[in-house]
């Protein structure tokens, strides 16, 4: 690109290329094969000569929520060096909760003359767009779609990125038709649409289970039911502080009118939070925030919840090196009290 920009030229032979770049043939078509696989150089030829097309790199959040390429860089550094990559790219974004969008729309400020969009018979400058990993591999959709119960199929089956996503999800794991069926159905219990994240949530839970891959050890967990039934007040009850109480059940009434879920989500969430910060609950915003966390991390059903905060408390005592095999037991222990004041 620099070459190009500052030559003038966009025409060169191979040699030269070779020589203004000091490679030699094998480490030129090495490298290129490589921006190829990464989509960031697309390649096309007729007879001896050849197009290179360059495409701008993804951001950081594109990179990082492409299946393929976030999945082989955390196992190529690990999760400890992913989750401090991450953090580099971490955005502060204020709280718009109680601000109004008083932003103009285009049609506000303009009126349409004609409805015409404007016709341009030649290429404009701009980025090409990069589309994350280019994948030849494609698992059956369309049979995929026809196991699918009737009740699951709506207009997002439709979407080409949806699609895709799909597609990368398959290739990463090697699912085939039955498994991508199960997982979109395990995605789909609690909502009509479901997002990426909720699918590679489920994706990652269904390889676990097919191939007892689990990072913490076995055992069995609180029935998802009983945390349902418990209500937050004796949650709080039990583990607030006494002087705390009456705010903290503030608000977890504000959290459970605020948010369409199933209340033992919450449940969960407030045991987790009230285990780590000795019995003080945060403010709404904070509690909203956990709750939101969970939820684009694809938490939709309290077994889900509950799964999710057990990885979590494994991965806590893991830092803490108290013990080489995590034991989660602090949930178990929590469910058998509350059992007990329930009677």
């Amino acid at each position: 690109y620099q070459l190009i920009n500052k030559t003038g030229r966009n025409e060169y032979t191979h040699a030269e290329l070779f020589d203004l770049l000091n490679l030699k043939q094998l480490e030129f078509l090495r490298i290129r094969n490589k921006l190829e696989a990464l989509n960031l150089l697309t390649v096309y030829q007729k007879d001896d000569v050849y197009l290179y097309f360059m495409k701008a790199p993804l951001t950081a959040k594109q990179f990082l929520v492409d299946t393929v390429f976030g999945s082989y860089l955390q196992s190529e550094i690990g999760e400890k060096n992913m989750n401090l990559l991450t953090s580099l790219f971490k955005m502060d974004v204020p709280n718009r909760e109680g601000f109004e969008n008083i932003t103009k729309s285009f049609d506000a400020l303009y009126e349409f003359k004609s409805l015409n969009l404007l016709n341009v018979d030649h290429d404009l400058q701009g980025r090409q767009q990069n589309g994350g990993s280019h994948i030849n591999y494609r698992f059956n959709y369309e049979a995929f779609v026809d196991h699918l119960p009737e009740r699951l199929k709506n207009s997002q089956l439709l979407n080409e990125k949806f699609k895709e996503q799909m597609n990368k999800i398959a290739f990463v794991y090697q699912y085939d038709v039955s498994d991508m069926v199960t997982i979109y159905e395990e995605a789909s219990k609690s909502r009509q649409n479901v997002n990426f994240a909720q699918l590679n949530m489920k994706a990652k839970q269904h390889y676990e289970l097919k191939h007892k891959l689990l990072t913490i050890k076995q055992k069995d967990l609180p029935t998802p039911s009983l945390v349902d039934q418990v209500a937050p007040q004796v949650i709080i009850q039990k583990y607030a502080r006494t002087d705390q109480q009456g705010i903290a059940l503030s608000t977890a009434t504000q959290l459970l009118e605020r948010n369409a879920v199933e209340p033992g989500i919450i449940n969960v969430i407030l045991m987790l939070v009230l285990k780590h910060k000795d019995g003080v609950l945060p403010n709404i915003n904070y509690m909203n925030k956990v709750l939101n966390d969970w939820l684009n991390k694809g938490v939709q059903t309290t077994a889900d919840a509950i799964n999710y905060s057990t990885n979590l408390e494994s991965q806590y005592e893991k830092k803490k090196k108290v013990q080489k095999v995590a034991e989660p037991d602090w949930m178990d222990d929590y469910i058998k009290d509350l059992a007990k004041m329930e009677g």
